[in-house]
């Protein structure tokens, strides 16, 4: 395990904060991803900062935000011209040399900590901004991903995109290209390969991994590696009918259960503590969610739960223990993975 740096934990408290920018996110989550300490780093931040929750926040009129923010261009503008006329009369003034050099640099640095204050809070503004923009570009790019799926279901009697697979099979070795099933998310890769939907489709709007996809998808099993593709997929029971337990959920954010499992593990063996019961998806900051319901509509939830249920849409009913063979036992336990 590679131990995480200052520059890298201060990247990744950021990043639970909501107010890194994009490429900081895309950097953010790649290391969550892909590092188990700088997984659990995170998981400790949003555990402390989890009381913040009970909090009820209320909407911001958009007329509000903006005048916010066009006030603090204007007071960072008036800032500036302020400092300048301050330094052109202090020039004028016959004091003495070392008084007039310190009364100077008492004063720049008087309005350099106003003006950096009120950039910092210029700079969380637009980062939140930021992130509701990236929101809603995740809940239009799952209304296309369901579009992709109607189109294959039309052409194919009505049917799910499904591969065979026997009970015991694994379900979250992503990546693996043999021919055996061994991932979910390869039912997900028949659309890429048939072409209903692209790879990038897969890949949430606030995530942008280090590595792209340039190669031919019929020449691949499955999504290539695990950070491309950043949405988990329901797993249902055996002989599941969605048709019989109403809305559910059918994809949503990558789960942080399984967020940075590999497929070049031996094993999976994930025991499920209270922390990681209350973590978000990677996705977002951690914020929330998005998740596409069975009927086409996409909703941003802020915990795990979908309904007045408390059915946690990232595990199993019951369960605590995870090794990558799991099936829901009931058609209304949601569940999606990896």
């Amino acid at each position: 395990m590679i131990s995480l740096n200052s520059q890298q934990k201060e990247l990744l408290f950021d990043y639970c904060l909501g107010i890194t920018s994009e490429a900081e996110s895309a950097q953010a989550q790649e290391l969550v991803f892909s590092n188990e300490q700088a997984a659990k780093f995170v998981t400790s931040i949003k555990s402390a900062l989890l009381p913040l929750e009970s909090i009820t926040p209320e909407e911001c009129p958009d007329e509000l935000a903006e005048g916010t923010i066009w006030r603090i261009k204007q007071t960072l503008r008036t800032s500036q011209v302020g400092l300048n006329q301050l330094l052109a009369a202090e020039q004028k003034r016959k004091t003495g040399f070392w008084h007039d050099i310190f009364g100077r640099l008492v004063t720049a640095a008087v309005f350099v900590l106003v003006g950096s204050g009120l950039i910092t809070g210029f700079n969380v503004a637009t980062k939140y901004a930021r992130q509701m923009s990236w929101q809603t570009k995740c809940s239009s790019q799952m209304a296309g991903l369901f579009t992709g799926l109607s189109n294959y279901r039309n052409d194919n009697n009505g049917q799910m995109p499904t591969l065979a697979s026997a009970s015991g099979d694994p379900w979250w070795k992503v990546g693996y290209q043999g021919p055996e099933n061994v991932s979910n998310t390869r039912k997900m890769w028949i659309l890429v390969k048939n072409g209903y939907l692209q790879p990038t489709d897969f890949i949430c709007s606030s995530y942008k991994p280090s590595c792209s996809f340039s190669c031919k998808p019929k020449e691949y099993n499955d999504f290539p590696k695990r950070n491309l593709v950043t949405y988990s997929f329901r797993i249902d029971c055996p002989k599941a009918n969605l048709e019989k337990v109403g809305r559910q959920v059918i994809i949503a954010d990558a789960s942080p259960i399984f967020a940075n499992v590999s497929a070049s593990e031996k094993a999976l063996n994930i025991n499920i503590c209270e922390a990681l019961l209350k973590q978000n998806s990677p996705n977002h900051g951690g914020r929330g969610q998005n998740v596409l319901f069975c009927d086409g509509s996409v909703a941003f939830i802020k915990n795990r739960y979908v309904d007045i249920s408390l059915d946690d849409i990232y595990t199993i009913q019951n369960t605590q223990t995870y090794h990558g063979v799991e099936l829901p036992t009931s058609e209304a336990d949601t569940f999606l993975a990896p």
